[in-house]
């Protein structure tokens, strides 16, 4: 028996109702953690600095793509999730209304396992290129790329947004340069 069954589901509309913060995952109600320690913002603001650099310096490649974080992404009728950094391109809406190109989660303790699981499968199901976990607790990180509709892990920092858009993102340099 799927106890999930019996809980109440909700639609983005319901969503659109709720105060604080939530994901809706499938129709269920999901809380969302309170804000990130230092470490986790710290690091967040210097990976978006580095994304925004990468896509301006390739402006004239990377056409209107643009890094956002915290913006909800409105998966389905039944489905928002709002990833800590995404690469999103050819969007006008002021949510994310199609798959990212690339997102970026990093890691809280009360949030890792569904990024690392339920976060990850949503992401691949729905088409998200790139995919990089990040654990700023053990400074590692996981990066992966959907080859045939299964992410892969890829080793390289070199990520081609679209056509000739290709941006470069070492995150393992990255996170070494943070202060504890």
């Amino acid at each position: 028996m799927n106890v999930l069954e019996y809980l109440p589901k909700y639609t983005v509309k319901d969503y659109n109702l709720w105060e604080g913060d939530w994901e809706l995952i499938e129709g269920h109600a999901v809380s969302m953690s309170p804000s990130p320690m230092r470490k986790h913002q710290r690091l967040s603001i210097v990976l978006v600095s580095h994304i925004e650099i990468e896509i301006n310096s390739n402006k004239i490649t990377c056409g209107d793509c643009e890094v956002v974080f915290d913006l909800d992404w409105i998966v389905n009728d039944n489905t928002v999730l709002r990833p800590d950094i995404a690469i999103i391109c050819d969007q006008s809406s002021d949510f994310i209304t199609k798959p990212p190109v690339l997102v970026i989660e990093i890691l809280s303790p009360s949030t890792a396992l569904r990024d690392k699981n339920m976060k990850f499968e949503i992401y691949r199901q729905n088409g998200v290129k790139y995919y990089i976990i990040v654990d700023p607790a053990t400074k590692t990180h996981q990066s992966y790329t959907l080859v045939n509709g299964l992410y892969q892990e890829c080793p390289n920092s070199m990520f081609s947004i679209h056509n000739d858009c290709d941006i470069s993102l070492d995150v393992a340099a990255i996170m070494t340069e943070l202060k504890d």
